[in-house]
């Protein structure tokens, strides 16, 4: 799995949701799993470099290079609860 690209979406919500672009959609089905399963070390690292980013997700561009990402975004832990 290669991360081709990242933005970050603001969410009707408020959040701001970071996306982590792959080269397919398989890919970005692999990511999107790996990151509700085991990706605990990468999200306390956006927590503590990014704080901003409350959760986020997995897409890829399609043949009309249009972005397209899974919206049920994945929470990342809160600054406060690392301590």
């Amino acid at each position: 799995m290669k991360v081709k690209d990242t933005f970050i979406y603001t969410l009707n919500t408020g959040e701001n949701a970071l996306i982590l672009l792959t080269e397919s959609k398989i890919e970005q089905d692999k990511l999107y799993h790996h990151l509700t399963i085991d990706a605990y070390r990468f999200k306390k690292e956006i927590v503590e470099e990014e704080p901003r980013i409350e959760v986020i997700s997995a897409g890829y561009k399609n043949e009309k290079d249009e972005i397209i990402w899974n919206s049920e975004y994945i929470p990342v832990p809160k600054w406060y609860d690392l301590n």
